[in-house]
């Protein structure tokens, strides 16, 4: 069983395929691939989380006797030869992986299966990290969709015609095979973390209990709360699903448990999680339909001629929260010491870069997954191609983010702000949002910067920019 991005034993496809078809035993593997995660941008902290899942993922598969060994090849290519070796030295007779949907993954994997199918290995390969596969839902045409509703539409109606998606049970337990687990290593060389460990619990343990504590407590205000980012009001999960501790299959068991079974109709917090538990789903699809997504290009490609900014004085200041913008400024330092930024605050502040600062949308997507614990090529793409209206359902240049409008509505008191900008505490409600505002010898006081964009012009010169290519 050739682990990637499934590090869990609960509803793991391939595993309890593995498990069935197996007639002596499993033997579980990790391969760490530095050069080609530091080529992907991964975080340190997402590498840092996931040695912490495969230290807990290697004790739950002792209960099944299904010995965990980790390897490190630089790159995906060496992978192949690492996976036939392993095979060969214990006889193994298949290969059993989830698929992954990336242009460089899906390449790995081919070549895999080719070199594995060569040496007489059978190899089986199972959709797992959706709910429904890529190329299940589609237009009437036989086209994918390119728009979030109508998918979301044709997603309930394939998902009711099935009869709904079973969870895989647990692994079968086999006899203990005399394979030793390899020692987990304590930490890959380039990808130091200075995260505090202790803000995201590791295993799939820590991921059900807080799917649980998520759905009983706070799923039924989720609509309500969840624009708000000073107040637990999200799930949190993101860090599960893309290290793969956790399903999606299992987060919409539980949503449709506190919905009465309802995919929509029900309750509105978990019919909005529903909804945004298919947006991750349409991200999926579209770069399995749309490889380009992969490879640094825009969706739209009349946007590959807009006349982006490479201004790297402006870069630097929003990567490190000095732009003058309270809200955006406060985002940026969550993130920068957490590992992650709440999910309104991922759309205001890459709006902020490529609508305020006009500045690629490409180096705000480098950033985010060099700096996100939940880092997900698909995700954390179609978040920014939509915010840089480049990309599928995205609406044309007046998608144009007000940030200190979207600070007042969802930030009212300043709570968010006063935390991660804290030389700004003293101020009251109203002024805390824009302190630009204020007597220019109460300004001259406060240890912040002034804001290095006048909002006004920057949404004109983006209007124009976009007419022009008429995008």
């Amino acid at each position: 069983m050739w682990f990637r991005a499934d590090l869990r034993t609960a509803d793991n496809r391939a595993l309890r395929a593995a498990a069935e078809w197996a007639d002596a035993g499993v033997i579980g593997v990790f391969l760490i691939c530095p050069e080609q995660w530091r080529e992907h941008d991964w975080a340190a902290v997402k590498v840092e989380f996931i040695l912490r899942h495969l230290r807990e993922l290697s004790h739950r598969l002792g209960e099944f006797h299904i010995p965990l060994m980790v390897e490190t090849v630089p790159r995906f290519d060496g992978g192949a030869k690492a996976l036939t070796r392993i095979a060969s030295a214990h006889a193994c007779t298949g290969l059993f992986f989830n698929r992954e949907y990336e242009v460089n993954e899906a390449r790995r994997d081919t070549a895999v299966t080719a070199l594995m199918s060569k040496a007489g290995i059978e190899v089986q390969a199972f959709d797992d990290q959706v709910v429904l596969e890529p190329g299940s839902v589609r237009t009437s045409e036989g086209r994918p969709f390119t728009v979030f509703t109508p998918f979301k539409n044709a997603w309930f109606k394939r998902y009711q015609e099935r009869g709904g998606v079973p969870l895989a049970g647990a692994p079968a337990r086999h006899p203990e095979i005399g394979v030793r687990a390899s020692v987990i290593p304590d930490r890959v060389a380039g990808f130091e973390s200075s995260v505090d460990p202790a803000l995201w619990p590791a295993g799939e343990g820590a991921a059900m209990e807080r799917l649980h504590g998520f759905a009983s407590r706070r799923l039924g205000s989720y609509k309500v709360q969840r624009d708000n980012p000073s107040v637990d009001g999200t799930s949190t999960l993101s860090p599960a699903l893309a290290t793969g501790a956790m399903s999606p299959r299992q987060c919409l068991r539980a949503a449709l448990e506190a919905n009465k079974g309802k995919l929509e109709g029900g309750l509105a917090g978990a019919d909005q999680w529903i909804s945004e538990l298919i947006w991750r789903e349409f991200y999926k699809h579209l770069i399995h339909a749309f490889p380009r997504l992969c490879m640094g290009r825009a969706f739209k490609p009349a946007t590959e001629r807009l006349p982006w900014r490479y201004d790297t004085k402006d870069f630097q200041a929003w990567c490190e929260g000095r732009t003058g913008v309270p809200i955006v400024d406060a985002a940026m330092r969550q993130l920068n010491t957490t590992g992650w930024m709440h999910n309104r605050l991922r759309m205001v502040t890459a709006m902020y870069l490529t609508k305020d600062l006009f500045i690629d949308w490409r180096w705000g997507e480098r950033y985010f997954m060099q700096h996100l614990i939940d880092g997900d090529l698909a995700s954390n793409n179609g978040g920014w191609q939509w915010s840089a209206s480049t990309g599928t359902d995205a609406a044309p240049y007046f998608r144009i983010f007000n940030p200190i409008s979207q600070s007042r509505t969802h930030d009212a008191e300043g709570k968010f702000i006063r935390t991660w900008v804290p030389e700004l505490a003293s101020l009251d409600d109203e002024a805390i949002h824009d302190p630009s505002e204020l007597p220019p010898l109460v300004r001259a006081r406060l240890d912040y910067p002034e804001p290095i964009v006048d909002h006004a012009k920057a949404r004109e010169r983006v209007m124009r920019e976009f007419k022009a290519i008429k995008a």
